[in-house]
């Protein structure tokens, strides 16, 4: 049996002297994708920050393709094939979407009119800056930056937050995509629960700082169970 793509051993990380997570075990194999559900303020995004190096690892080990990252700084994460899309897109506000792509840009598949064939919103707007761009095009360009660095895992943290629903359709499609048609492993942190649970196969449901359940996101689409661990049906 080949190794996992993304092993996590009893982890337990947080900011500062303050913990927020609490002896995680998670394991995702290549082409691998899985939903992370649960309230706000639970360490979804802070499980998120810490495979991409930006929380401090307090225990436990994170391997990724088998290496250790325990001392791995971010940016050499992002040249070993870790993407992260943050919640708050972080786009470069003076550069334009060509610059914020460029900037990404590394060897592999990934080519930058191939991203501009999945985003067309963008390459028409490849001149503008980023503080020139909708929220929805700002989203886009945050993917489709991670996309040029060619990962091998793809974080993606509420791609749907703040957006209109017409965006929102439109992005979960273009994340589909990106699932059937790339072999992308793909861990997601999303609020929107049935866009979650319709997404990966497999969810993790998270509650101050632990992982309460991993398992079939079918078995969370009955209301009842959904409420038991997430504690209200979105």
């Amino acid at each position: 049996m080949p190794d996992p793509l993304l092993q996590l051993e009893n982890v337990s990380a947080g900011y500062g002297e303050t913990i927020v997570l609490e002896n995680l075990n998670l394991t995702l194999s290549e082409g691998q994708c899985v939903s992370i559900i649960g309230r706000n303020g639970v360490g979804k995004s802070s499980l998120l920050a810490t495979i991409m190096g930006h929380a401090n690892l307090r225990d436990g080990s994170i391997r990724f393709e088998s290496k250790d990252l325990t001392r791995v700084a971010a940016y050499k994460r992002c040249r070993m094939g870790i993407g992260y899309v943050p919640q708050e897109r972080e786009v470069f506000p003076s550069l334009t979407v060509q610059e914020n792509i460029d900037v990404a840009r590394q060897s592999g598949d990934w080519s930058v009119e191939q991203v501009f064939d999945l985003f067309p919103n963008l390459a028409a707007r490849r001149s503008n800056r980023g503080n020139q761009l909708s929220g929805g095009e700002q989203q886009m360009l945050a993917i489709a930056r991670a996309l040029v660095g060619n990962p091998k895992l793809l974080l993606m943290d509420e791609p749907s937050e703040g957006l209109a629903p017409v965006i929102v359709e439109e992005l979960g499609e273009i994340i589909t995509r990106l699932r059937d048609e790339f072999n992308l492993a793909i861990l997601l942190v999303e609020q929107h629960v049935k866009f979650a649970l319709a997404f990966a196969e497999t969810t993790i449901v998270m509650d101050r700082g632990m992982i309460v359940y991993n398992g079939d996101s079918k078995a969370l689409r009955d209301e009842n169970t959904l409420n038991q661990y997430v504690g209200v049906v979105a």
